[in-house]
């Protein structure tokens, strides 16, 4: 039996983030990224802060989050130098042990309270090259400096994670992905270890749609949060960014005007029954949604069917 999805429903998922908790954090992120970055620069020839690129890139960037949010962001640093020095086949052994001794040493400490800040050490570039491995142990390094005890810091391959009740609020995950940045074309750079290359994320023409859509439709985001919503509480996950924002966006204007709810209906009916082939993606209107790489590398094809199970288990 086909449940009810009522107005009230729609209308209390579309107020239930505290946008005012989202923005303070924001600014939080920010000035503890631009601290850490200048500490950082005055012991590192390598890093300038004017050539650092710090950006929200998930749901946050819309303002559409749930309670299952996590805060993603890039931090891109122009610098060529250490661009090269990453993929350098002399150093890639090196750099991957490195990679697995830290790993390992993270994974010690995972269930104990960061320690003091003396225990960890500055990279002391010598004769090695400075990577972008050294880059994220050294941004961690004085990023712990700045946030308090009872807040712990994970690393990963790409990207390192930040929880504290203290320093962010209860259950925030802080996901910062460690990327060069290409200034020239405003593309982040995230560097694959185990490929020992760089894949070029350009989110462009995204921001540019983004911009576009929420300018010219009112509801837009409200739309975007209402199926983060309904997604997360089937599946206790945020469904993949890119995916939600190309159905949305790929909806015409005229669904939009109307109340939220109405909205809601219009839109869900024409994703359920849309060619998904004609589904253009957010990032690049050339291509369809299941031929862009930020989905298909995410599996989120496997997420629109879920999202679609989701929706057909309603009275739409």
């Amino acid at each position: 039996m086909k449940r009810d999805l009522s107005k009230d429903l729609i209308e209390g998922l579309r107020d239930s983030t505290n946008l005012e908790f989202v923005n303070n954090l924001n600014f939080t992120v920010f000035s503890l990224v631009d601290q850490a970055l200048k500490a950082l620069s005055n012991k590192s020839s390598f890093i300038q802060p004017e050539k650092a690129y710090f950006m929200p890139v998930n749901e946050i960037y819309t303002g559409a989050t749930t309670s299952q949010s996590a805060y993603a962001y890039f931090l891109g640093i122009a610098n060529t130098e250490i661009e090269l020095n990453s993929t350098d086949k002399k150093h890639l052994f090196k750099n991957f042990w490195k990679r697995i001794v830290r790993a390992w040493k993270m994974s010690k400490k995972k269930k104990k309270k960061k320690k003091k800040i003396e225990e960890r050490s500055l990279t002391v570039v010598t004769k090695e090259k400075y990577t972008i491995d050294d880059l994220k142990n050294d941004f961690v390094f004085y990023l712990s400096n700045l946030i308090s005890t009872s807040s712990i810091i994970y690393e990963y391959e790409d990207h390192i994670m930040v929880v504290g009740k203290e320093d962010f609020g209860t259950n925030v995950k802080i996901n910062i992905y460690i990327t060069m940045y290409d200034e020239k074309n405003g593309v982040f750079k995230m560097y694959n270890g185990r490929k020992n290359r760089y894949y070029d994320v350009d989110l462009n023409e995204r921001f540019k749609n983004l911009a576009n859509k929420m300018e010219s439709c009112e509801n837009f985001v409200n739309m975007i949060k209402i199926y983060n919503s309904i997604y997360s509480r089937a599946y206790s996950k945020v469904p993949n960014q890119i995916l939600i924002e190309s159905l949305v966006y790929n909806c015409p204007a005229v669904l939009f005007e109307h109340d939220v709810y109405q909205t809601f209906l219009n839109v869900s009916n024409y994703i359920r029954m849309i060619d998904v082939d004609a589904l253009r993606s957010i990032c690049d209107n050339t291509k369809s949604i299941f031929k862009e790489k930020l989905i298909i590398d995410a599996g989120a094809q496997v997420e629109f069917a879920k999202l679609i199970r989701v929706l057909d288990s309603y009275k739409i």
